[in-house]
């Protein structure tokens, strides 16, 4: 029986709006990598408050405007 090893690669998957993300999505915001917790929007939807977990486990709170793209990283299964 052979031995499979199963990596996960972080690759880039797209460039996406605040309004477009997800709770668990992994942006890159800033040069920083962030998992997002929870996104809400102002009552005029304009601009968006987006709560993340950095690389360190901290968390903290952006805002950013509804035209501000960020790009979406996704990992994949690689077996070598």
């Amino acid at each position: 029986m052979t031995a499979t090893i199963n990596s996960m690669e972080l690759v880039w998957a797209d460039k996406l709006t605040p309004g477009s993300l997800m709770q668990n999505d992994l942006i890159k915001f800033n040069g920083e990598l962030l998992e997002v917790l929870n996104i809400n929007s102002d009552a005029t939807g304009d601009n968006y408050f987006i709560q993340y977990s950095d690389e360190y486990g901290e968390r903290d709170e952006v805002t950013i405007s509804h035209d501000t793209y960020v790009d979406l990283y996704v990992y994949i299964e690689n077996s070598e």
